[in-house]
């Protein structure tokens, strides 16, 4: 006997599969099942469907009037689709909303952290990390993590000898 990982159920593995048996069979303890080992598949290969806009591009133009027909077909899938873009969309706009009011406050920000008379970075956090934060991000000339990229890449591609 053995117990289902997904369900409280115990089962008798199959005889001719023995102790490779996972799930107990029922549909939705085989689904997880092969949505677990989807996923590790690919966390394992996540360079398998890179640059394969072309191959696909290719066979619709063999088969015009595919996704047309498809999605008559398929109604379910357009609703569902069009729910999923939606929620991109508002994803993507709330993202830019957020961007466009920060770069709105910036200089009222840095104004105010500037005429803060304790900013000292000796004193013992008498400004918040977010703020401190905010006030090195507003500073192109202080984004430390750039410059630590490219004398990575330099140093990788062999133009500065240690």
């Amino acid at each position: 006997m053995k117990k289902c990982p997904y369900c409280p159920r115990f089962f008798t593995p199959n005889v001719k599969v023995g102790s490779r048996q996972k799930t107990c069979g029922h549909p939705d303890c085989k689904k997880a099942l092969k949505a677990e080992n989807n996923n590790r598949w690919r966390q394992k290969n996540p360079d398998c469907y890179r640059d394969d806009y072309s191959r696909v591009k290719e066979w619709l133009d063999q088969h015009p009037g595919y996704l047309k027909q498809y999605r008559e077909t398929h109604p379910e899938y357009v609703g569902k689709n069009r729910e999923t873009q939606r929620f991109r969309d508002r994803r993507k706009k709330l993202r830019l909303d957020i961007q466009a009011q920060l770069k709105r406050q910036a200089p009222e920000i840095t104004d105010q952290l500037w005429n803060l008379s304790n900013l000292d970075i000796q004193d013992q956090f008498s400004i918040k990390p977010l703020e401190i934060t905010f006030l090195f991000t507003t500073f192109p000339c202080l984004d430390i993590q750039i410059q630590l990229d490219k004398s990575f890449c330099l140093r990788e591609n062999g133009a500065i000898h240690t």
